[in-house]
């Protein structure tokens, strides 16, 4: 069974792949589950008072990038997500490790090894996934 992360690890991972103003409008979006550029400055002037074409900037930078679709409704767009946050999360650190791996190789897991079993709970965690993964490939 995965461990679930908490929300300031989601919040740490995505603010390493976004600007501050672009993990806001993820943010609402990933709530929202879709919505258009009108309804994002609504909810976000709550905190600050955003113009529509800087929202509108940001939306066009997230299509860009892969993580919105855009869809259009009437005279305007509606942009939802193209990832659930957790999708977006297990890709982005599964992107990092298969670099470290591609990268270090052997010492990638070595350093890894060493880190976990620094700790006995991480440890113990390490040595129940490993032991699933055995009994997947056993099946």
């Amino acid at each position: 069974m995965r461990e679930r992360l908490s929300s300031d690890a989601f919040r740490s991972i995505i603010e390493k792949s976004f600007g501050p103003l672009e993990t806001r409008v993820m943010e609402v979006l990933w709530n929202k589950q879709s919505a258009t550029v009108q309804e994002i400055v609504e909810e976000l002037n709550d905190e600050k008072n955003y113009a529509y074409t800087t929202i509108l900037t940001i939306l066009t930078r997230l299509t860009r990038k892969g993580m919105l679709d855009r869809i259009k409704e009437g005279r305007m767009h509606r942009y939802r997500p193209r990832y659930t946050k957790e999708e977006w999360v297990k890709k982005v650190t599964s992107q990092a490790v298969e670099g470290l791996l591609s990268d270090f190789g052997e010492l990638a897991i070595a350093q890894f090894v060493d880190t976990v079993g620094s700790t006995p709970e991480q440890l113990e965690k390490l040595k129940r996934l490993i032991r699933e993964l055995e009994r997947r490939e056993e099946d």
